[in-house]
């Protein structure tokens, strides 16, 4: 990386400490009445008390709030009329002029609109979409700027189905007619201080074409979709001719990825993999991207809630008493209390296909 591009990787995290450090200030636990109020995390840190209807950009970042969440994903969004990898620069002033501050992505990116029309302009709020090719350096931070008013547009999503990513916990929740109905294990990107676009853009989008099978490096990314302009969500891929997918799969549940969304291929309980996907989706299904933000904690398992394992040599703990990585001989499987997993079955791993609370 040139001494530009340093300066604006560091430039661009002092902005999110910053930013992150503001929210923490507006949402830190607050006494009241002698109760603790929680913190509350929105993708834009701002929440509006009392209201009942949820957009992606007030709704917290709470995925047991089924009812919220569902708003969220079957909410119309404003989106910008263009090509799906076309992006438009997010300007400081209304004034082209002025300096680029982000980009957004055309047709499958939302923006939150903070002000009406000035003059042709549009204030919105959104997560930079720079890529490595970009005009402006700004990955993946949270941004405001102008854009033309006349390229705004409203889109509603599909309905039926809507997805959640959350880089936190690196899973996808798949929610159907108003629930939660299956959670699988993701790899979102990793970036690095010479790769810093390798960060997956948090936001709203739409899935909006299918792009199929392509090659990234050594590796083959199967059933691709475009959310994202280059951001796409495909199964976890495999490499060589014999389709070796241990190692990409060995890193479901962290951050591994060239900034698109790596699903695994392994059934749910409910049936569901990348493959399920690919085949129930819709145009203009929506998936958000929940930001990992400082102050974010991974959620503590209660000690007696129960997993389930094969006591005869079995090497995974599962969500259920059955699971399809289990031939049906050893089932219905044995329940155990989830502490057991750091003191009698310390051996147990996480099940690829079930997903069972993890240990961390």
């Amino acid at each position: 990386m040139n001494d530009t591009g340093r300066r604006a990787l560091l430039k661009g995290r002092r902005a999110a400490v910053l930013l992150a450090a503001l929210w923490l200030a507006l949402y830190a636990p607050l006494e009241a009445g002698g109760e603790t109020v929680s913190r509350v995390f929105t993708p834009s840190g701002q929440l509006t008390p009392g209201r009942a209807d949820r957009d992606y950009w007030t709704t917290p970042m709470d995925i047991h709030d089924e009812e919220a969440v569902w708003q969220m994903l079957m909410a119309p969004s404003y989106v910008l009329s263009g090509g799906q990898q076309e992006q438009v620069t997010l300007y400081a002033r209304p004034d082209e002029k002025s300096d680029a501050v982000g980009e957004v992505t055309c047709q499958s990116q939302g923006v939150q609109v903070l002000k009406e029309d000035e003059n042709g302009w549009t204030l919105v709020r959104c997560y930079s979409s720079s890529f490595h090719d970009s005009k402006t350096e700004k990955w993946n931070e949270l941004v405001e700027g102008y854009v033309p008013t006349d390229r705004l547009r409203r889109q509603t999503p599909a309905a039926g189905m809507g997805l959640v990513v959350d880089k936190l916990t690196q899973r996808l929740y798949v929610f159907r007619e108003g629930k939660l109905f299956s959670t699988l294990r993701v790899s979102t990107g990793l970036s690095n201080e010479r790769q810093p676009y390798n960060e997956t853009r948090s936001g709203e989008f739409f899935l909006v074409s299918k792009v199929g099978d392509f090659k990234s490096d050594n590796m083959t990314c199967e059933i691709a979709i475009r959310f994202n302009a280059g951001d796409l969500i495909h199964q976890v891929p495999y490499i060589g001719a014999d389709k070796d997918y241990d190692l990409c799969e060995g890193k479901l549940g962290q951050r591994a990825s060239h900034g698109c969304v790596r699903v695994q291929r392994k059934r749910t309980p409910e049936g569901v993999n990348m493959r399920w996907i690919w085949n129930n989706y819709e145009k203009w299904t929506k998936i958000v991207i929940w930001e990992d933000l400082e102050g974010r904690t991974l959620e503590e398992t209660d000690g007696e809630t129960l997993v389930y394992y094969n006591p005869k040599k079995g090497r995974y703990y599962h969500l259920k008493e059955t699971c399809y990585g289990v031939r049906e001989e050893y089932l219905p499987l044995t329940p155990i209390p989830y502490a057991s997993l750091y003191e009698t079955h310390t051996k147990l791993k996480e099940c690829p296909y079930c997903n069972p609370p993890s240990k961390r």
